[in-house]
């Protein structure tokens, strides 16, 4: 009896943890079947392989990583087809066969998910552009020198203007390209053009057999892993807040990345994850996924509000018993609407404990937490009916994801066209120059680091270099220290890793790519072990280089603005939020909402800069000490803001009326605000300093 009563207590008390989740699944009076349990075991684990403050410490560097989007089937898909086409190329001492191999496995990289109809359209489309550009470039480069440099600079062209088609137009583009810098490589006569696209188009077929009928995934799991992934990170800092008490105080630094880590986590993980729903979703607009994801996605941010507050509260005082109840409430409530949103389709009336839990909290017009509990409690009442309803009654979510969407400018993709084709014939020259063995590789890597942003070229370019070094080492040491048996077993595994990885992070995804193609090569050549991984990471730091210096050098765009101005930009966007919140008249949730993201949004991009600057070697400046000073405070500034507008009443009270007067000073005397100092100098953060701290003192 009292190992039962024992039982009973951890399971109420642990039931919504990650372990149990993982572990058990939801409690259930019904036995749930073994294989569901693998399936959600399987599911679940990859948002417990790394820790969050890992991730953090990646975000605020501009290194995104997300274990979340581990695509375990696709990986066996790309595995499968991979490897068995170089197990019949080895078998056939056929070397030519390694172009069927790179063909399926190109293919199973552009597969976009999503509805088959979709993936078919993208996967033939691939197939055939692949074709044809293999065969024409084969042919070209059969000619001479002047006759391949004419092919290559018009389909590198052709193929960087695409972009402006959309992301999945992007996909094919970026890897047509990719097999064009390759072709070139092997020059044939017009007869053995043919025999090379040949085996491009066999390998392309293969692998859309397989992507198709092997292993079906749910189209939408990487949309819905991602917003599972949102209330699953605000559920961390919920609860994380429940260790403060008796914790001993942080000082300034300590406290600036406590509070920033996770709300520009959170903020970049919607901001995302928005994007992916109305991407994927902008030709089936009615269907159900999307009327499932999207009113996700605007939960999550309106959770998000009453978390923040949560935050505010507990790093400016003690929990009291009531408000540490409320933060496991919301903390467990956030956890099982992940769990739920990693269903096949979540229900609706999963819902409702959770709902009816919330409102329990206090009343409605009580204290902070009893406030934050109805908000999130309104939150997942408009998200149950929003489940509810049909997919065709869902147009009001096709007119909000259509209004954000802006179509991007044209003269950008034609500049990233010129200048990613005539970077490409630049490395074609400099690999001819220097008689390099494996050329392609050089342009391959011009052709995935150039982006049309500078700023995004940039950590592109040295995720891949840092990618080439290390999946170059690794595979030599393979080459040189396994027979080839084994390394043709080898070639299932790491393609299917490569795959699996794309989307968690690209640093990873390009390690096991560079050992994939190195093993490959060894497999079809008679050079080996070192020769081949050395010349990979060599021909790759090349091609970075040049693309980094295209971007710097051809029509360069114009310089991103400094840390001081995008601290400048933090501090009014944030001030607006402030002023917005604290007025007596409560503001609307579609226009808190909007300053809220903008404010959001200008401060994690200044802490990335800042972060970035930091690793320049400045780490102990003055300069940089007040930037960190000013963003600690800005955030303090914005935590206060939900508090203020949490707590809004009908009747304000005399120093609520006065904070509104202050604040609605600032958006009407411009000298009170940083928007008039067209300088960005050190004075100007030290008066942007000593009025945050004036600010509060005052809201302390």
């Amino acid at each position: 009896m009292q190992v039962r009563k024992l039982a009973s207590r951890l399971c109420s008390r642990y039931r919504y943890s990650p372990v149990f989740y993982i572990a058990f699944g939801p409690m259930k009076t019904s036995p749930i079947l073994f294989r569901r349990r693998i399936s959600r075991f399987f599911s679940q684990l990859p948002s417990g392989m790394m820790p969050a403050a890992i991730t953090h410490w990646l975000g605020a560097r501009a290194i995104n990583i997300a274990p979340e989007q581990i695509a375990v089937r696709e990986g066996l898909r790309a595995g499968v087809a991979v490897g068995t086409v170089m197990l019949l190329a080895w078998h056939l001492q056929a070397p030519i066969m390694a172009w069927a191999a790179f063909s399926a496995f190109w293919t199973c990289l552009v597969d976009p998910g999503g509805l088959i109809r979709l993936r078919l359209q993208t996967l033939m489309k691939f197939a055939l552009s692949g074709t044809m550009i293999t065969g024409l470039m084969a042919a070209a480069s059969g000619l001479g020198i002047i006759p391949v440099f004419i092919a290559l600079g018009v389909c590198i062209f052709i193929c960087g203007l695409t972009r402006m088609r959309g992301p999945i137009a992007t996909q094919i583009s970026v890897l047509a390209a990719i097999v064009a810098v390759v072709a070139v490589c092997y020059p044939q006569s017009p007869e053995g053009a043919v025999h090379l696209a040949g085996m491009f188009v066999s390998g392309s077929i293969w692998a859309v057999l397989i992507c198709v009928f092997a292993w079906p995934v749910d189209p939408y799991a990487p949309q819905k892993q991602a917003c599972a992934a949102i209330f699953r990170e605000q559920a961390n800092m919920a609860g994380r807040l429940l260790n403060l008490n008796g914790a001993a105080p942080l000082d300034d630094e300590k406290l600036y990345h406590e509070i920033s880590a996770y709300r520009r986590d959170i903020r970049r993980r919607i901001e995302q994850t928005r994007s992916m729903v109305e991407t994927l979703s902008a030709g089936i607009l009615t269907h159900r996924a999307h009327a499932t994801l999207f009113p996700a996605v605007e939960a999550a941010d309106r959770i998000f509000v009453a978390v923040m507050g949560f935050e505010h509260a507990a790093f400016s005082a003690p929990l009291t018993p009531v408000a540490h109840r409320t933060i496991e409430l919301v903390s467990a409530t956030l956890r099982h609407l992940a769990w739920e949103l990693s269903r096949p389709q979540p229900r609706p009336e999963s819902l409702k404990r959770q709902i009816e839990f919330l409102r329990t909290a206090g009343p409605q017009q009580g204290d902070l937490f009893a406030r934050g509990a109805h908000l999130c409690a309104d939150a997942l009442t408009d998200l149950q009916a929003a489940w509810r309803k049909a997919p065709d009654q869902q147009t009001v979510w096709k007119n909000q994801a259509t209004a954000r969407r802006q179509p991007p400018a044209k003269a950008l993709f034609v500049r990233h066209a010129a200048r990613l084709s005539v970077a490409v014939l630049t490395a074609y020259a400099i690999s001819l120059w220097l008689v390099l063995p494996y050329a392609y590789w050089a342009m391959m890597a011009v052709v995935v680091v150039i982006q049309p942003s500078v700023n995004v070229t940039l950590p592109r370019a040295l995720e891949r270099m840092a990618g080439s070094i290390a999946g170059g080492l690794l595979a030599a040491l393979m080459g040189v220290a396994l027979p080839m048996s084994a390394i043709l077993l080898l070639i299932f595994p790491l393609a299917a890793l490569t795959i699996a990885l794309r989307s968690v992070n690209y640093t990873l995804c390009v390690m096991f790519m560079t050992q994939l193609f190195v093993l490959v090569t060894d497999l079809v050549s008679s050079t080996h072990g070192w020769d081949v991984a050395l010349s990979r990471a060599e021909n790759n730091i090349i091609g970075s280089l040049v693309g980094l210096a295209a971007c710097l050098l051809l029509w360069p765009e114009k310089k991103a603005p400094p840390l001081p101005a995008l601290i400048t930009a933090a501090f009014d966007a944030n001030i607006r939020y402030a002023a917005l919140a604290a007025r007596t008249d409560k503001a609307t949730w579609s226009a808190i909402e909007q300053a809220r993201r903008d404010a959001g949004t200008a401060s994690t991009k200044a802490e990335i800069l800042y972060q970035q600057t930091r690793l320049e070697g400045l780490r102990r400046s003055d300069y940089l000490k007040i930037c960190g000073e000013i963003l600690l405070l800005l955030r303090q500034l914005a935590g206060a803001a939900n508090v203020w507008w949490l707590e809004h009443t009908d009747t304000a009270s005399p120093l609520a009326a006065e904070r509104a007067a202050r604040y609605a000073t600032f958006l009407q005397e411009p000298e009170m605000t940083s928007a008039t100092g067209k300088s960005h100098d050190t004075k100007n953060l030290l008066g942007m300093q000593a009025l945050l701290k004036s600010l509060s003192a005052e809201t302390a």
